[in-house]
């Protein structure tokens, strides 16, 4: 029923006179307005031209009878749904079946009870409204209210066979849209904050879609389909430009931070463009090819919207090949660790050890950690890796102590590790199988890690801070360098990035660039590691400088645990004497 209160506009088609004047006037005392026409065709246009609440059709009518007219109706699919009455003198088995063969909602057999005849659609009425409700919670984001990815795939498809149909060069765009922040908003302010941010990106992005639209623009719609995904589909005669000028408004939009509540938040979106024809001919390739455009956007950070390519596609497919590799490597144990020391710059004595995790594959050969440990992390088993990491870490602690070598070793964790796992009792649990003192074990996590979830990533350090490792900050200077977060961290360490160390002696920015670090560290009590020092001046300079510890090339590339033991246990050995002697 119209919740409006308007009457409800039945559409009559009957070729008697007499017949369509009982009805108009039956229903109009009933409190239904009519629109009445004597042929089919007649019907057919005022159905395709207004938006009625139920049709009754006569059968045998000019031009098109009852039936033909209810085949076109559930033919078009702006009528698909529209509840559509048969009435008809013929009321055999045959001519019933016939009409809901057709696609009748009801039969009225004449001779029609008028009494009767506005019970009887009020009765449809109050089902179709039932009916359309659930469809509207089956094809509807009950966050956004938006069409989500069932009624989406429909959508494209629909929209490909207009523009098919269209000739002209009509095409059909579609713009993935992804909002990143909207995660990190639920993980720090709760889900609830964070489904207000959705719902504000949505709107956002709908005032943006439909002034386009509305400015002779293209035909567009947008769409919910999962989380912080989101497509505009678009039809146009220019749509690859159209679908440009689009992504560069919505970019623009959200320049500005989007109210939500109690708070003001940058919701930066990623955009990715497939186009039909060019990149596909059906709704399930589109809609591929704009997600791979849009997954790309995001791993090069572009600033404007990704069009989909070839080049897009196979890169797409070689992750994905990647990613299966890498998950039965990690499932067959067939990672490993090497290990590169670390040492005390005043008197060269080796410090620990950081566990760095190497891949060889017998098809692919050595596979940079560059490429596969970003993949871990996308795809979630970096969770798994990094149990693994910590198990093997202390398997390999265990294994020197045996052979005589105490030392530490440093294994790094993510952000994802510390939100969607326990890495205390990771750690505590891989330390008790080995046996070994979790002080052995020093935690490093990089400045970008931490700033992504401050909060999750702070009780998970103080966790494992509880445990006796030590905390040391990795990549220091490449992210956010605040004092404030700092101060509220249990850190031990912080450890320069390498490359302001690569110009040391040469460059004066970064010396003073590691001057300060050198100065801010020991006014809070940390100790500080120089990483990627490759020549002696560079050293020297730390060591002028008083920097406690050094790492890289200049000291030892990484190595198997095997290599480690046979270069530093026996100097630890005679470490140990001397210092029994002294």
């Amino acid at each position: 029923m119209n919740d409006s209160g308007a009457r409800p506009l039945v559409l009559v088609a009957d070729d008697d006179e007499i017949s369509r004047l009982f009805i108009v006037e039956t229903l109009d005392q009933a409190g239904f307005e009519t629109l009445a026409v004597a042929d089919g065709a007649a019907a057919f246009d005022a159905a395709m031209s207004r938006e009625f609440a139920v049709a009754l059709l006569d059968v045998d009518m000019p031009h098109l009878d009852g039936y033909e007219l209810c085949r076109a109706i559930r033919s078009a699919a702006r009528l698909r749904h529209l509840p559509v009455v048969m009435i008809t003198g013929h009321d055999d088995a045959d001519s019933i079946t016939r009409a809901y063969d057709a696609g009748a909602t009801d039969f009225i057999a004449k001779p029609v009870n008028w009494t009767l005849l506005p019970h009887r659609l009020r009765y449809i009425l109050r089902n179709a409204e039932a009916d359309r409700r659930l469809r509207h919670l089956a094809y509807h984001d009950p966050l956004t209210g938006l069409p989500n990815s069932q009624a989406l795939a429909a959508l494209v498809s629909s929209e490909i066979t207009h523009a098919e149909a269209a000739g002209g060069g009509e095409g059909v765009a579609l713009l993935q849209v992804g909002v990143q922040a909207c995660t990190r908003i639920r993980s720090i302010f709760g889900p609830d904050v964070g489904d207000q941010a959705l719902r504000a990106f949505a709107a956002r992005l709908l005032s943006v879609v439909a002034a386009v639209d509305g400015d002779s623009g293209p035909h567009a719609s947008v769409a919910r389909i999962d989380g912080d995904r989101f497509v505009v589909c678009l039809r146009d005669r220019c749509a690859r430009d159209r679908a440009r000028m689009l992504s560069e408004r919505i970019a623009t939009a959200f320049d500005e931070p989007v109210p939500c509540g109690d708070h003001q938040f940058l919701l930066l979106p990623a955009a990715g463009i497939a186009l039909s024809p060019d990149h596909g001919t059906d709704a399930k390739a589109l809609l591929t090819h704009a997600a791979a455009a849009k997954h790309h956007a995001l791993r090069i950070r572009a600033t404007g919207a990704v069009f989909y390519s070839n080049d897009i596609g196979d890169r797409g497919r070689e992750r994905l090949a990647l990613e299966a590799a890498l998950r039965d490597a990690v499932r067959a144990e067939q990672l490993t660790l090497y290990f590169q020391p670390k040492i005390r710059i005043s008197d060269g004595s080796l410090v620990g050890v950081e566990a760095l995790l190497r891949w060889f594959d017998a098809e692919l050969g050595e596979v940079s950690p560059q490429r596969f440990v970003p993949l871990a992390e996308e795809s979630g088993l970096i969770l798994d890796i990094g149990r693994w990491v910590s198990q093997a870490a202390c398997r390999q602690l265990m294994n020197w102590r045996s052979a005589g070598l105490e030392t530490t070793i440093a294994i790094n964790l993510s952000a994802r590790q510390f939100a969607h796992d326990d890495p205390a009792a990771m750690i505590r649990t891989a330390a008790s199988a080995s046996q070994i003192d979790p002080k052995s074990i020093v935690v490093e996590i990089t400045e970008s890690a931490l700033i992504s979830d401050f909060d999750s990533v702070r009780a998970g350090l103080l966790a494992v801070r509880a445990l006796g490792c030590r905390i040391a900050i990795d990549d220091f200077g490449t992210g956010y360098s605040s004092l404030a977060y700092l101060k509220g961290l249990p850190l031990d360490e912080l450890k320069i990035d390498r490359s302001f160390i690569r110009n040391l002696g040469s460059e004066g920015v970064d010396a003073a660039i590691c001057s300060a670090v050198l100065s801010m560290a020991r006014d809070i009590g940390l100790s500080v590691t120089a990483e990627g020092v490759e020549t002696e001046a560079q050293l020297e300079w730390l060591r002028a400088h008083h920097c406690d510890e050094a790492q890289g090339f200049l000291i030892a590339r990484p190595m198997p645990g095997h290599e480690i033991l046979a270069r530093y246990a026996d100097r630890g050995a005679a470490d140990r004497e001397d210092a029994r002697v002294a």
